[in-house]
């Protein structure tokens, strides 16, 4: 191999890593606040009036709890948040500071939220897990 083919390749393997990263591919996105978590589970289920969300410390997820007793469950999944709805509390463990929240779904799996160990509490007593 010549040395132009050999910098060219290199050249054109920066030029598309250089794109990636201006479009943010591969960035996992984050739930900036309580009040974007609100927003989110709003749009995703019409009607829906959040009364109280639990934010993940690192915004990797959230719980948003509604007016009629149903939930939003945000998290990210691939490039976009997606959001799963539950008509009734769903089902979650408590583990210290964790609180798991399973989905039932193979697909989208369960969510982890750390919330710290009295908002863990709070949480699953709120969701009738002690």
């Amino acid at each position: 191999m010549n040395l132009a083919v050999l910098l060219g390749s290199i050249a054109a393997v920066l030029a598309l890593a250089g794109i990636a990263w201006l479009l943010k591919l591969g960035n996992q996105p984050r739930i900036e606040s309580p009040e974007a978590a609100a927003r989110q589970a709003r749009e995703a289920h019409s009607g829906f009036r959040p009364t109280e969300v639990a934010l993940d410390g690192e915004g990797r997820a959230a719980l948003v709890l509604g007016e009629q007793g149903e939930a939003v469950l945000l998290r990210p999944h691939g490039a976009q948040i997606a959001a799963r709805v539950f008509r009734t509390p769903p089902r979650a463990t408590r583990k210290g500071s964790t609180l798991t929240i399973a989905t039932d779904e193979r697909m989208f799996g369960d969510a982890a939220l750390m919330l710290g160990e009295d908002e863990a509490a709070r949480w699953a007593a709120l969701l009738g897990r002690p």
